[in-house]
């Protein structure tokens, strides 16, 4: 969903959005759009903790003749956890080999073997962006699974409390009910093993 998507949903929800769109001249819309990004944020933070985080995969160069540390939070920005571990060895035509022997320690440092080398590619699941005053209506917001179309819930069932705190009440429990819905298992093979020291979030 695009961020404006997202913000007339809220609106909708909240029975503030004329001829289904956003009416910027309107003092109450107004105060609506200015409250979201720290609503949405809120919304993509328990999204991401009940696993809807946005999955992503990043190639990496494993150097030959060595055990190579790699410190993933410096080489993948938006890592938000890589646990477990799923990392594929690519061979000259790019076809994926689950890689063993590999292993994450700590949540951010992956320990690539002695025998390993080339081109790497690993899965992981990254940061949603942030939102922010700045943020583009035409930007894109994609969340696991589609749980993007969550957010307009949060959204509304914080920003309507006041005018009516039994509507903002459903919205909340439909939210939270939706993640608790059991989902598939996570697809792909998943090579190596990890060690985590703490959890990394």
């Amino acid at each position: 969903m695009k961020w404006k998507e997202i913000k007339l949903a809220a609106l909708q929800k909240m029975f503030s959005a004329e001829g289904g769109g956003i009416n910027r001249g309107d003092s109450g819309v107004r105060e609506y759009l200015a409250a979201m990004p720290q609503a949405a944020n809120e919304a993509v933070q328990r999204l991401c903790a009940a696993g809807f985080a946005p999955r992503k995969s990043r190639r990496l160069q494993k150097l030959p003749g060595k055990v190579q540390t790699l410190d993933l939070a410096a080489l993948v920005p938006d890592l938000l956890r890589a646990e477990p571990l799923e990392l594929y060895a690519l061979d000259h035509e790019g076809m994926p080999s689950p890689v063993d022997g590999a292993v994450l320690a700590a949540g951010r440092y992956l320990v690539l073997p002695a025998g390993l080398n080339g081109v790497l590619e690993l899965y992981y699941d990254a940061r949603a962006p942030e939102f922010g005053a700045a943020m583009p209506d035409e930007a894109e917001v994609l969340m696991a699974d589609g749980a993007e179309v969550l957010i307009p819930l949060y959204i509304a069932s914080q920003l309507y409390k006041d005018d009516d705190a039994g509507i903002a009440t459903q919205y909340r429990n439909e939210f939270e009910a939706a993640l608790t819905v059991p989902r598939p298992a996570r697809a792909g093979l998943q090579g190596g093993e990890f060690i985590s020291a703490r959890a990394w979030c």
